[in-house]
């Protein structure tokens, strides 16, 4: 028989992409897994069909269920592989499949290295990362890869060969290396060639080393550290009258501008991103045990009103997902139920909270699990007072934040709480402040609208 608690918390999830997180009794974290839509894969573990005997000893043992709201279904996919590789929870079956994200790898102790593919899974496997070579990644798509790929080549013009580079510093391989389309083409600086020859042998080292090191730059998403680097070295061979060498830098650095403007790429650490994600997850428990909260608050969205003597008033609503701004479901709101110049905190915003949750409920979109109204006890009974009237008061927590006393009423409690410093409260109070100041943005564009200035 599944736990009482657990079948309350079903009710309330999201329908949205993401990964969910089943705990048993000790609150440890037993099975981890993604979805496209939270909601519908969390109940179909309880519903009894064909795989049902299959995990049914581990939903058996399942008391709580924590999940992170994602962007998309990659993302999740993403992230679940991320955590379970971390965390590695005892039902969760080994990946089996052959496949997995890749990375891009340079291995530093080669003469003249180059860029190798690894899969994120062999990665993850190593025991011990080697010494001196260089990961980057995971990329969510081969396509993705590729095109980081081709731009570091075209850039860089590093070798793109797989022929050991110990045998460019002999000769009698030198013949086998000339008929290269990359030498031919000048698509790649050519150690194979130059690396032969004693004369010039230290030049292409060292002009290789820097490639290499611009390269790994370029991969970190060091930008600014790498235009350095590149500007340094014009100076450099413009000095030493190399105008050529100076000339290839020039073209390089005019490359990297253009682009640096639409393509960002950064190396991404497991470690940091499970611990980011878990953190989040602990601060929203935090939030829902301090204010007693019947769900935790994945979602939440925040209203203010904002008004010039009575002249633009209006509303605003921001909504965060996981403790981050999801910006495209920001909406603003001019107030329509007074007439200019009058002020009346409870009206406007009872009009506020009237038409964003009509919508919601007539489009069937996705419910918050906690809004914060901006304001005191009146406004805090009077955006309450609007949730009844739709039914959905049992649906939704909802507090109201005191701006001047930073107090936190609640509908259950007569007694505010005080926030303090803590990350719960610094959360709450951030998400207060962008409404209010998305709130304020719009009342400014209608001021200067009605007094007629552009």
């Amino acid at each position: 028989m599944i736990a009482e608690d657990l079948v309350a918390q079903l009710n309330n999830i999201p329908k949205l992409p993401g990964v969910y997180f089943m705990r048993d009794n000790t609150g440890k974290i037993v099975y981890i897994g993604k979805a496209k839509n939270l909601a519908s894969r969390i109940k179909s573990y309880f519903v009894k069909n064909e795989d049902y005997r299959l995990i049914s000893m581990m939903v058996y043992n399942i008391t709580n269920i924590d999940y992170i709201v994602c962007g998309s279904e990659k993302e999740a996919l993403l992230l679940e592989q991320k955590l379970i590789k971390e965390l590695q929870p005892q039902y969760n079956i080994i990946w089996r499949d052959d496949k997995s994200y890749l990375m891009l790898m340079i291995d530093l102790n080669d003469p003249f290295p180059r860029i190798n593919f690894i899969r994120y899974k062999e990665y993850i496997s190593l025991k011990q990362k080697p010494k001196n070579i260089l990961f980057f990644g995971p990329y969510p798509s081969a396509k993705q890869i590729k095109s980081v790929l081709k731009i570091v080549l075209k850039i860089f013009k590093i070798r793109r060969c797989k022929y050991d580079s110990t045998k460019f510093f002999d000769q009698k391989y030198k013949k086998n290396f000339l008929s290269c389309i990359y030498y031919q083409t000048k698509q790649c600086v050519a150690p194979c060639i130059y690396a032969s020859d004693v004369n010039k042998r230290k030049e292409i080292k060292e002009t290789y080393n820097k490639l290499i090191r611009n390269v790994v730059l370029f991969l970190q998403g060091k930008n600014k550290k790498l235009v350095e680097q590149l500007k340094k070295q014009i100076e450099f061979y413009s000095k030493q009258l190399k105008f050529e060498q100076a000339i290839v830098i020039r073209d390089t650095l005019k490359y990297i501008s253009n682009i640096f403007s639409r393509c960002i790429i950064k190396e991404i650490k497991e470690e940091d991103i499970v611990n980011y994600t878990l953190q989040k997850i602990d601060v929203l428990k935090k939030i829902k045990e301090k204010f007693n909260l019947n769900t935790l608050p994945v979602i939440i969205e925040a209203i203010d009103i904002s008004t010039f003597y009575g002249v633009g008033s209006c509303g605003s609503v921001v909504r965060f997902v996981n403790g981050e701004p999801d910006k495209t479901q920001y909406r603003r709101y001019k107030i329509k139920t007074l007439p200019e110049q009058q002020i009346d905190d409870y009206t406007m915003m009872k009009e506020v909270v009237e038409r964003r949750y009509k919508r919601l409920l007539e489009e069937k979109k996705q419910l918050p699990n906690l809004i914060i109204i901006d304001g005191g006890k009146g406004q805090l009974n009077t955006a309450y007072t609007v949730l009844k009237e739709y039914k959905i008061e049992d649906k939704i927590d909802i507090i109201s934040i005191a701006k001047n006393e930073e107090l936190v009423y609640t509908v259950s409690s007569q007694e505010p709480i005080k926030l303090t410093t803590s990350q719960e409260d610094n959360l709450l109070k951030y998400i207060r402040d962008e409404a209010h100041r998305f709130a304020i943005k719009y009342n400014r564009i209608l001021l200067k609208k009605r007094l007629g200035i552009k």
